[in-house]
């Protein structure tokens, strides 16, 4: 499922000569992913845990193409409080547009 991920989705996309893998020359994204989680430990097989149990709580780094976008589990660069209130206000004017009362308890 790894190699699906990363080389084998670059080769569909034509791509495999840039990237897809940790290659001097090759562009690279990275992902540092955290295994002392409750949702993992204790850890028997790196590449099982990865596939069938880590979700996005688990990822603590990413660099692209060089670039830190995430950083200790915090996006960087990100105005949080401002994609919060867009979100907020695109769900508001979706319930407003569809006349749907809003409860937010079920």
């Amino acid at each position: 499922m790894l190699e699906f991920a990363t080389i084998e989705g670059a080769r569909c996309a034509g791509l495999d000569v840039k990237v897809g893998t940790l290659t001097p020359g090759k562009q690279a994204d990275i992902v540092m992913l955290a295994a002392d989680r409750f949702n993992v430990w204790p850890l028997n097989n790196a590449a099982g845990v990865v596939v069938n149990l880590m979700n996005p709580m688990n990822v603590e780094t990413v660099f692209i193409a060089g670039k830190v976008k995430k950083w200790r589990g915090s996006l960087t660069g990100v105005d949080g409080p401002r994609v919060l209130r867009l979100a907020e206000e695109a769900r508001d004017g979706v319930l407003r547009r569809a006349d749907f009362p809003m409860n937010l308890l079920g």
